[in-house]
């Protein structure tokens, strides 16, 4: 996974992701405790209130150019307006937030206009190593039901084998998620944080196994932030004021516990979602299974019609069994598979 994560993080750095948050106002935990402890001992202060943090940082738009073309972006698809809609997705810059979710727009988009093979190529980007085991698992439902739609159905029996392969441990790490608000990978972020705005880059390894965009959550920042400034100013008071140190630890208890249930709420609608794309990845392999005999039916039907080049009486006619004969070189003909288009099923 560290491998993983280093390859995401070089190729957001050769891209100068998040520049907007790069010269946004950030304000460190630590530094903000230590100032309210300051203030408190100098009188200045006594109530412990984040709100101005909350109101001028952590709620400050620092992508809302991305965020308002993701938004246009959407609108337009809705409508059915897809050249539009990609015109906007495309103003997304790579390495921004919001920049993989519209690759996965953008590939629906083509979708809906029966462009395959342009859908197809946001789904290799999608599912590249950078990505696989950290992108939304529509992603591979995309690929699949391409690849269904170009009768491509080696390729989808192959994507549905690599969403399991980089998927599974993620789906279940976020469908426990959604029943405790916490595991390894939530205590490795909440020890960690510190800089608020958060970036991408503060997940560390644990990318995977919370839902991508945990940290762009405004509540998710809000009660994480209360946590560690009065988990530091508790620390930095080292025993002084009893009583502020007592309120202090309500104030801790109550944002981790309300950051839990944040997180449950988060983890249990990508739960939701990805219950859906499992079910219709199912529909999907069935689809292709049945598919595959239909065709190796309608191959040996026109076999047996004869619906090839006639012959004489000293030439004779074999289906192809992937083992010819010398003789039999240069001789072949095909009988050509064309998809089904007419089939109609609700996934």
């Amino acid at each position: 996974m560290s491998k993983i994560l280093l390859a995401l993080a070089t190729f957001v750095l050769a891209l100068v992701a998040f520049h907007s948050q790069a010269n946004a106002e950030t304000v460190s935990a630590t530094a903000w405790a230590k100032a309210w402890v300051k203030n408190l001992e100098d009188k200045t202060t006594r109530t412990f209130d984040t709100e101005d943090v909350e109101k001028s940082i952590i709620t400050k738009c620092v992508d809302c150019d991305s965020k308002a073309n993701l938004k246009n972006a959407r609108k337009l698809f809705a409508k059915g307006d897809f050249d539009a809609a990609l015109a906007a997705y495309n103003s997304i810059p790579r390495g921004e937030a919001n920049w993989l979710a519209a690759v996965e727009e953008k590939g629906w988009a083509y979708f809906r206009k029966e462009d395959f093979e342009k859908a197809l190529s946001q789904t290799k980007t999608l599912l590249s190593p950078q990505f696989g085991e950290i992108v939304n698992s529509e992603a591979y439902l995309l690929q699949s039901l391409t690849q269904l739609k170009m009768c491509d159905y080696k390729g989808v029996f192959e994507t549905h084998t690599k969403f399991k392969e980089k998927q599974k441990s993620r789906v279940m790490e976020i469908q426990n998620l959604a029943k405790t608000g916490w595991n390894d990978g939530v205590a490795t972020v909440v020890a960690k944080a510190d800089q608020f705005p958060m970036k991408l880059e503060d997940m560390t390894d644990s990318v995977q196994k919370l839902p991508l965009l945990t940290y762009k959550d405004v509540e998710f920042q809000k009660q994480l932030f209360r946590y560690k400034a009065s988990l530091k100013a508790i620390a930095v008071l080292d025993g002084r004021h009893e009583k502020v140190v007592s309120s202090l630890q309500k104030i801790n208890a109550k944002s981790l516990e309300t950051l839990k249930d944040r997180i449950k709420e988060i983890a249990s609608t990508e739960t939701e979602n990805n219950f859906k794309v499992i079910q219709k990845l199912n529909l999907v392999e069935v689809e292709a299974i049945h598919r595959v005999h239909t065709d190796l039916e309608l191959s040996q039907s026109l076999f047996k019609k004869g619906n090839f080049k006639n012959v004489d009486d000293d030439q004779l006619v074999f289906m192809d069994d992937g083992l010819p004969w010398i003789d039999e070189l240069d001789k072949f003909e095909v009988a050509g598979k064309v998809c089904a288009k007419g089939i109609r099923r609700k996934m």
